[in-house]
């Protein structure tokens, strides 16, 4: 299972995290909230989700909007790199 992390804004606000066996757009779960800060949203992730251990977590937030368009091959490759 992998985890997705990005965040949707300059303003480091928005953020998502999309879980997914295959990234499948369709088929994957898709979160979508303001935090205050990059801080507080992987604090509302070590809560939902523990130590994440159980999934790869592939973290886009360095890449912001871009991220959106990563196609389901692409984000396949950066998985592979994990």
């Amino acid at each position: 299972m992998y985890l997705v992390l990005y965040c949707h804004n300059i303003g480091m606000t928005d953020f998502s995290h999309f879980e997914s066996e295959d990234f499948d757009k369709e088929d994957g779960y898709t979160v979508r909230g303001k935090w205050p800060n990059e801080q507080a949203f992987r604090a509302y992730l070590t809560k939902e989700f523990g130590d994440m251990s159980e999934f790869t977590v592939i973290d886009l937030i360095a890449k912001g909007q871009a991220a959106e368009a990563l196609s389901q091959d692409e984000l396949m490759a950066l998985a592979n790199e994990c």
